[in-house]
């Protein structure tokens, strides 16, 4: 965590509502230095909850926390969450079951958005949606399965032995390395909706556009690494956004380019559109059509632009 007072209690709340048995659990929290008050919140909750431990993690850096929680962890299985989640009551005992039945070493389910505010539960529908994130199926996808990737998964600890920790060079996406890592070894990653986590998306569109344009650096940052972890799909946005930026460029010299950039504009906006449409009537939520068009252009535009501004950054 990093200064996640209004989010942390509520995260570890969650945990503490589990129905796997309570003697059988630990909750390590790596806090960033937070300076609004975090810390006290997990120290108070600590005086009642003798399985709680606190560690810092001066780097202020994900991986780092990360490899830092499980070094300092006892169990047999790490299970990584964020302070914007909360899980289901079911979330440890269902990853314990299917590692158990089906002999596998990583587990994890689906991730569903929610939020306090209007425009932050379109941003949550606009990010559970294929028109959204198509790359990230855990979503959206109902049905269990193998997978390359899950959010909040569950590893056996005799992984870290195997294949290493999480790579610190990397500021996000590191979760989605370890397990391209993780499939490389022979391993297999089980998903299934059953296994249920919520989380809080940011709550403007500068916040989501932030986020996502960081996302979109650091999946360059793993394609750089690992030249085979990168999908077709994920080079659509960059594509879009180049493509609107030479024809736009290249209309003050040739004017009929600018003709071709209005039409590809205009199927774009027909794209996005749809995708409200569609993306709403899943939910029943009709009335967040007017805002999830531009949920989802600046998903779009700002994962693109950061993966292009990613190719040629060191």
């Amino acid at each position: 965590m990093l200064n996640e007072r209004d989010a942390i209690e509520r995260c570890i709340n969650s945990i503490f509502a589990q129905d796997y048995p309570a003697d059988r659990l630990e909750i390590v929290i790596v806090d960033g230095l937070s300076d609004d008050g975090s810390q006290q919140v997990v120290t108070s909750l600590m005086k009642e909850h003798h399985f709680i431990k606190l560690l810092e993690n001066p780097t202020r850096r994900t991986p780092a926390s990360l490899n830092i929680g499980v070094r300092h962890a006892a169990g047999d299985v790490i299970v990584i969450l964020g302070a914007h989640t909360t899980i289901e009551r079911q979330f440890v005992s269902t990853n314990i079951k299917y590692m158990n039945e089906l002999g596998v070493k990583c587990t994890g389910g689906t991730q569903i958005n929610v939020g306090e505010t209007y425009l932050q539960r379109a941003i949550g529908f606009g990010m559970g949606s294929v028109f959204g994130i198509p790359s990230a199926p855990y979503r959206f996808f109902p049905k269990k399965r193998f997978v390359d990737t899950v959010v909040y998964a569950a590893y056996k600890r005799q992984l870290f032995d195997e294949v290493g920790y999480f790579d610190e060079e990397l500021c996000i996406s590191e979760d989605a390395e370890f397990n391209w890592r993780i499939r490389k070894a022979g391993n297999k990653i089980f998903y299934t909706p059953e296994i249920i986590s919520y989380y809080y998306p940011r709550k403007n569109l500068f916040r989501l556009f932030k986020q996502f344009f960081n996302y979109g650096i650091f999946r360059v940052n793993v394609m750089k690494k690992h030249i085979d972890s990168v999908k077709l799909i994920h080079f659509l946005p960059p594509l879009f956004v180049a493509t609107m930026v030479v024809l736009s460029v290249g209309g003050f010299f040739v004017p009929l380019l600018w003709k071709l950039a209005a039409v590809v504009l205009a199927l774009y906006i027909l794209y996005i559109i749809l995708g409200a449409f569609l993306t709403a009537g899943k939910v029943k939520k009709i009335h967040y059509v007017p805002v999830l068009p531009p949920v989802f252009a600046t998903m779009h535009i700002s994962w693109g632009t950061g993966f292009l501004v990613g190719m040629v950054k060191k």
